[in-house]
């Protein structure tokens, strides 16, 4: 079996995988018993970058809910930092 080679494209194309599985699931949560709002937003979240439309939503939720968004930020950065991926100054991961 060929290795997979985890370069940009994979993990973009992996990105946008579970994206739109957390938000579909995420629907389908919404009328049987789950936290289906929750797992619509870690899509949207996911897809951000990428999307558009789910980036606009993702700017307005931070302004909106500060606290929600700095916490999350939060959680960004100890992940990175667990896992070993190198930020840049320029990176919101960084934001403080």
């Amino acid at each position: 079996m060929k290795r997979l080679i985890w370069n940009r494209h994979t993990k973009l194309i992996a990105k946008h995988v579970a994206g739109w599985f957390c938000i579909i699931v995420g629907l389908i949560m919404c009328i049987t018993p789950g936290q289906g709002l929750l797992t619509i937003l870690l899509g949207v979240y996911l897809l951000a970058d990428e999307i558009p439309l789910f980036g606009k939503i993702r700017d307005y939720l931070e302004r909106r809910f500060p606290k929600a968004a700095a916490f999350v930020h939060r959680q960004r950065r100890k992940l990175t930092e667990k896992f070993g991926r190198k930020t840049t100054p320029d990176d919101p991961a960084n934001d403080g």
